[in-house]
Formats: structure tokens, C-alpha cells, sequence
């Protein structure tokens, strides 16, 4: 029983000091590691007529080895408005674009633009079908775009901590009036990395 502790605590120093040695290794050259990193928040939103709305966020970041350019993908997951004129029943987004970094140190800001797709449904404005005699809302794709800026703050090695806020501009077409999908969101969470 001896003996097994022993190997077992033999093993456990062996694994830390490769471990350190890992880590000191990585600590010597950040530059030349690939930087990829993802984060999942809620996004509160601000449509004009005292109008709110909320989606989940989650994004995934892609960074080259070196340079200040991210590559970052976004999604946003509509789940209720409320106030005044909630617009929509239905307005889930996708994003794509690029975002360039002010600095590599712990605090990051940044700025960047995606342009992106939106998978709404109006419950303002619909048509009347003649053969049923009830209003029906068509969904629809459309093209929008947004401009995004924000703080990431690198505190330890695999979690990260942001601030966002972006404004998303596009119209929601179908078969009825065009309505417009402007809002200001704000996004903050916690992240990873590595």
C-alpha cells in the first residue's frame, strides 16, 4: 500500500512539473497561438415607442495568430418584447463579420461590423385571407447589417469578461407594410478562450 502512494505521488509530481513547464512554455510566446473564443449572454433590446425586447446572444470568435483582426460569428435568439409597440413575434439574427483590436493587453476594446440575415414574423401588419377570413403574418429573411463595439477584459486563462453594445439597421419585407428592424442591444457576460 506503501508503495502504491508512493508511485502515485511519484506520478502526480511528474505530471505537475510537465504541467508548469506547459504553461511557462505557453506564457513565453502568446503571439504565435491561434486565439479562439466564445460567450453566451442575454441582450436586452431598444426599439423606438417604449418598446423593449430580449435575446439570447452567443457568439464565437476567431482570432490569427497574429494581427489585431477577429473573425466572429453571432447569433441571436429572439425570445419576447414588451412596452408600447412590440413589433415582432418572431426575430431571430444572424451575424458574420470582422472586428479590429485596439490593444493585446487584458483590457481589449473594439469595434467591427457584420452584416447578417433576420428570420422575422410582423405581429403588427398582416394579410387578410379571403378563404378563412383571418389575418395571417408572413415570415420572412431579410438582409441587415450592425455595428458593434465593446470591452473584453482578460482576467484569467480560459475566462473573459465583455461589455457590447451594437445597433442593428435592416426592414423586415413580406407580403404587407415594411417595418423596420433598427434597435440598439447591449450584450455582457462572461466568456472563454483559448
Amino acid at each position: 500500500m506503501v508503495k502504491l502512494s508512493k508511485k502515485v505521488a511519484l506520478l502526480a509530481l511528474t505530471v505537475g512539473i510537465f504541467a508548469i513547464n506547459a504553461t511557462a512554455q505557453e506564457s513565453e510566446t502568446p503571439a504565435d497561438k491561434i486565439k479562439i473564443k466564445a460567450a453566451l449572454s442575454i441582450s436586452p433590446g431598444f426599439l423606438t415607442e417604449n418598446t423593449k425586447t430580449v435575446q439570447l446572444h452567443g457568439y464565437v470568435g476567431f482570432r490569427p495568430k497574429q494581427g489585431r483582426i477577429e473573425l466572429r460569428g453571432d447569433g441571436f435568439y429572439y425570445l419576447n418584447a414588451f412596452g408600447d409597440r412590440p413589433r415582432f413575434t418572431i426575430n431571430h439574427q444572424v451575424y458574420a463579420g470582422a472586428f479590429y483590436r485596439f490593444s493585446d493587453a487584458q483590457f481589449q476594446p473594439y469595434v467591427g461590423f457584420q452584416p447578417g440575415i433576420a428570420y422575422s414574423q410582423s405581429s403588427e401588419y398582416g394579410r387578410l385571407d379571403e378563404a378563412t377570413n383571418t389575418i395571417s403574418y408572413k415570415k420572412s429573411i431579410n438582409p441587415v447589417g450592425s455595428v458593434a463595439g465593446g470591452l473584453d477584459f482578460f482576467g484569467e486563462k480560459v475566462f473573459f469578461m465583455f461589455i457590447e453594445t451594437r445597433y442593428i439597421f435592416g426592414k423586415h419585407k413580406s407580403d404587407s407594410y415594411p417595418i423596420f428592424l433598427d434597435e440598439w442591444r447591449f450584450s455582457f457576460g462572461l466568456g472563454f478562450h483559448f
